[in-house]
């Protein structure tokens, strides 16, 4: 009898402590739920503003980490006489890029403008810190840039497009890889993020740019405004530069122009391919977009590289540094899309990079083109398919731009895709050629004068003017002359390390 009463009570204190359980957890959910009805009602936008932001950090961060990404990949594909200075150049690139961009590229790029040329406020910005008024306050002169990313701080938004401007000169680094002068690389690099890259930024992603408005032209990532500027401006250096020493003269030598370490060049591409998914992730202007961005991202890098393998028998056998630029083709490829398509347009965007990576190889290999890594294939010939896939595949009602391909069909979209590529890297590739030249020059005349103040030459000694001068001839000459200074010397490239680090 002792025995059941003693089981009843324990009985009891259980019931009791269970009930004091079940209650104080009533308690807790009722006053979290007032808590979050409090927080949806009077602070949701701050609370949505903090994930934005968040996200966007993050997503800078997975793309500042590409900066070694293209590192190891330059460095696996080269010679290793070379590696120091390409690994210095890719270091330093980021340095000049950062304070390129600062001073002239953002403000360029999206600063407010009275025109749909360029950005025209906005120079040499300083940051404006938050307040109780102002959680997210903006400097003078980007208005615009504020509207259109109203979830985002104004820090934010400039690291996130910082690292995409240093993304387009670690592009070039590549393709002039092994016989550029380093600070012909460095200055050359300032104009690019300083002044070609914002120029088709402007054009493409800001609010007044003319081909957003004009031609309904879209590139959600950045397929020719990141990609396809870079592979312009590296394609203008690798043809004023001329193939290294000894590249195309026989079969034979072609072993000695082998890659390095391809164990350097895989790393370096996974490292790529998970910076991606902050370059595509990161530009959806809305959260839950983000795992569907990343995800055609995926599939297009897997199904670049597996293209290469079946599209290989038709040039030769499969190459790993093919298969890797394979992948990062259909990174590229996808770029511009990765938003506006489903799975099964994302496998053959992927599946058609690979294929245009190899075309460019080949094609480069004919016109003689020195390009070490491969980057004008991967960077401008994917760039030029995947910023007119957003025509051919983008699906229904996805985005405002379906709007108009209703109206004037998809092919009109893809002609104006089209348009808008090639004003963009049309003029970049003009301007990166005038850009090398001038660089020569100035590198050219600043070592005359140095000699010249060193009393190494006789000033009496130069050319004279005769009657039989020609213009042409002369601009030819000085042409010439700067390409020549762009290069390392031959005892430089010979011994290795660029002329520069030893």
């Amino acid at each position: 009898m002792a025995r059941k009463r003693r089981q009843g009570l324990i009985r009891s204190r259980k019931w009791r402590l269970g009930s004091g359980y079940f209650w104080l957890s009533l308690v807790l959910i009722v006053g979290f739920s007032g808590a979050g009805a409090a927080i949806a009602q009077e602070g949701a936008e701050a609370h949505v503003n903090h994930l934005h932001n968040i996200w966007m950090l993050i997503s800078a961060a997975l793309v500042f980490i590409m900066n070694a990404g293209f590192a190891m990949l330059e460095a696996g594909f080269c010679r290793r006489k070379n590696a120091v200075n390409i690994l210095a150049k890719n270091l330093i690139v980021f340095c000049v890029a950062t304070l390129a961009y600062w001073l002239f590229g953002f403000a360029l790029m999206f600063g407010d403008s009275s025109n749909s040329l360029i950005g025209q406020s906005g120079f040499f910005f300083d940051m404006v810190f938050p307040s109780q008024n102002n959680l997210q306050p903006f400097p003078l002169g980007f208005s615009s840039l504020e509207n259109s990313w109203p979830a985002r701080s104004f820090s934010t938004l400039f690291l996130f497009q910082l690292v995409f401007a240093g993304i387009t000169a670690a592009i070039v680094s590549g393709a002039v890889a092994e016989r550029i002068k380093f600070w012909a690389f460095m200055l050359f690099s300032f104009v690019l993020v300083g002044l070609i890259y914002p120029l088709g930024g402007y054009w493409a992603w800001s609010a007044n740019g003319w081909l957003r408005d004009a031609l309904n032209f879209h590139d959600f990532a950045g397929s020719t405004v990141v990609h396809s500027v870079g592979g312009a401006a590296a394609l203008a250096g690798a043809w004023l530069l001329k193939p290294r020493e000894g590249r195309f003269n026989s079969p034979e030598d072609v072993n000695s122009f082998a890659p390095d370490n391809l164990g350097f060049a895989t790393l370096g591409c996974l490292i790529l391919w998970l910076g991606w998914f902050g370059f595509n992730g990161g530009s959806a202007h809305h959260l839950v977009n983000i795992p569907h961005v990343i995800t055609t991202t995926m599939i297009s890098a897997a199904a670049g590289g597996i293209a290469v393998l079946f599209w290989s028998g038709w040039f030769g056998h499969p190459k790993l540094g093919s298969i890797i630029n394979g992948i990062l083709g259909g990174l590229v490829g996808i770029t511009a899309s990765s938003a506006y398509v489903n799975a099964h347009s994302s496998l053959i965007i992927g599946a058609v990079s690979g294929f245009f990576v190899l075309i460019g190889e080949f094609l480069l290999e004919r016109w003689k083109i020195d390009d070490p890594v491969g980057a004008i294939p991967v960077h401008l010939f994917c760039g030029f398919w995947g910023t007119l896939a957003v025509g051919l595949f983008a699906a229904p009602g996805v985005d405002p731009l379906m709007e108009y391909t209703y109206r004037h069909g998809p092919f009109q979209q893809t002609l104006n895709q089209f348009l808008g590529w090639l004003a963009i890297v049309g003029t970049a590739f003009l301007l990166s050629c005038v850009v090398w030249l001038m660089v020569g020059g100035f590198l050219h005349y600043t070592a005359e004068l140095d000699r010249r103040l060193g009393g190494r030459i006789d000033p009496q000694g130069g050319d004279t003017v005769t009657v039989n001068f020609s213009l042409v001839k002369f601009l030819l000459a000085q042409i010439q002359t700067a390409r020549n200074a762009l290069r390392v010397s031959g005892d430089d490239e010979t011994m290795g390390s660029d002329g520069f680090f030893y």
